[in-house]
């Protein structure tokens, strides 16, 4: 079926990007089930049921191209227990990587979107609590939840970059692998996605010649 391989080319195209950015930690076959029964796309909750591999599409993302197709290989890649920083690094891994725009932010800015979202949640550590595979919109609407973890994952990972950065994944231990408590961490993202305080930035930033 030609709509079926097109979309198997792609997604060796999309595997190919995590691969090279975060290493070969998962090389076997990635099973793709793409069915109009399913709501969302899924790869972490399978992996935490023993289905490390597998991934769910919705067939209308599929057609739509607009299926978070990198996003849910991150996972199969780089699966965690914290539902907060698992699905941070897919979304922002998504947002710098993919081919095309996906929920939640469909290619606009995620440090802006979190800006804008950021009075509604007065603190992270109640989403950095939430385990696989329970769901973050336990905890706010599940929108803004992935908008800020995508951020905040990609802050720390602009901040102190990709080795610093798996090393803490591994552990979630802030203040050991990564100098600094949740709360201070926090603070210094919050600040750092501020809209003056973007935008000063970007006028102190010397022109290029």
């Amino acid at each position: 079926m030609p709509e079926a391989q097109a979309y198997c080319r792609y997604a060796v195209e999309e595997r190919g990007k995590v691969e090279k950015f975060w290493g070969t930690t998962w090389t076997d076959l990635v099973r793709i089930a793409v069915s109009p029964r399913y709501e969302i796309s899924k790869a972490l909750t399978l992996a935490h049921a023993g289905r490390r591999g597998c991934m769910e599409m919705p067939l209308r993302r599929m057609r739509e191209n607009s299926g978070g197709l990198l996003h849910e290989f991150v996972h199969i890649y780089a699966p965690s227990d914290n539902r907060f920083l698992a699905e941070g690094l897919a979304v922002h891994l998504h947002s710098k990587l993919a081919g095309n725009p996906a929920p939640p932010n469909f290619g606009e800015d995620l440090h802006e979107l979190a800006a804008r979202r950021l009075p509604d949640m007065a603190s992270l550590a109640a989403l950095n609590k939430v385990r696989t595979p329970r769901r973050l919109n336990t905890i706010t609407d599940a929108r803004t939840a992935y908008i800020l973890a995508g951020s905040f994952v990609g802050y720390l990972m602009e901040r102190y970059g990709l080795d610093d950065f798996r090393k803490f994944y591994e552990t979630e231990n802030y203040q050991r692998d990564l100098g600094k408590p949740l709360e201070a961490l926090e603070a210094a993202w919050r600040l750092s996605i501020a809209p003056g305080f973007r935008d000063a930035q970007r006028t102190a930033m010397p022109l290029k010649s």
